[in-house]
């Protein structure tokens, strides 16, 4: 039984490549986004740097922000649900998601596969890209093995996490059909406040502190605070608990929202 789960998940994975692969430009103007946007943010800082005559910012050097920011924007991009998340509203508003009602196959399951499967893509160009970092970068990233760990554990509850949000807003197109300005406004919100354009440590201590209430701290700021070693060994444990709670709570608001939104689902298009 669990052979044929895995099969049949695996299968929708395998489905997902093919058709991201169908269109090789956009796959490979998603890749030059990350190159072009670490372009704008080194010329902006480095003229902050040179025109403020500062070594140091908010214990930030020149050379290990700009390790930070693109750490940030590769860990941003592979957890992006952006696609996947408006073929899931598309599902509820059209009526397709009768044929996860009636299949047995879970509609969270589904996409959380095509999410993996649209994004794995990416994950080999980076996990290439991640190989040079040490020779490039030597001592401000992947110091040790532990780093290396710790950052792939991070990174992984970083996409669950990400997913695990994203649901939760898709279902409430249960109540009110269509709520992609909903996930717009999430999504600018994520991209400042998570920590991929700005470290979070750049950010005023009393929004810091709003922030670490907030599963956003998670999302791009932790993965790459151990990849970096800018977040200390003895603390890991703490934060990698917080996560956690974080991942089981957003799941199970995820199903409850669901398991309410099916009882008032129609069924048909609109």
């Amino acid at each position: 039984m669990i052979y044929v789960l895995h099969k049949k998940y695996a299968y929708i994975i395998k489905m997902t490549w093919i058709q991201a692969l169908e269109y090789k430009a956009n796959t490979l103007v998603g890749a030059f986004a990350i190159f072009s946007g670490l372009i704008i943010e080194y010329l902006i800082w480095n003229q902050i740097y040179s025109t403020e005559g500062v070594v140091e910012i908010r214990g930030f050097t020149f050379p290990g922000l700009m390790v930070y920011i693109f750490l940030s924007m590769m860990v941003g991009q592979l957890k992006s649900s952006w696609a996947t998340s408006l073929e899931m509203i598309d599902s509820i508003r059209s009526g397709e998601l009768n044929k996860f009602l009636i299949r047995p196959i879970s509609f969270y399951i589904y996409h959380l596969m095509m999410f993996v499967g649209y994004n794995s893509l990416f994950y080999i160009v980076y996990f290439i890209a991640l190989l040079f970092f040490p020779i490039i970068f030597p001592g401000w990233i992947f110091s040790t093995l532990l780093q290396i760990i710790g950052f792939i554990a991070a990174l992984t509850i970083s996409i669950y996490l990400s997913y695990s949000i994203y649901y939760c807003m898709v279902c409430i197109a249960f109540w009110f059909g269509e709520v992609r300005s909903l996930l717009i406004a999430y999504n600018v919100a994520n991209i400042i406040l998570s920590g991929q354009i700005i470290p979070l440590r750049m950010f005023p201590q009393s929004i810091q502190e709003i922030i670490y209430f907030t599963p956003l701290k998670y999302l791009i700021d932790f993965p790459v605070s151990i990849a970096t070693g800018s977040l200390p060994i003895n603390v890991w444990g703490f934060n990698f608990l917080v996560a956690i709670c974080w991942c089981l709570t957003m799941t199970f608001l995820g199903k409850l929202i669901y398991n309410n939104g099916i009882q008032v689902y129609e069924g048909y298009g609109s």
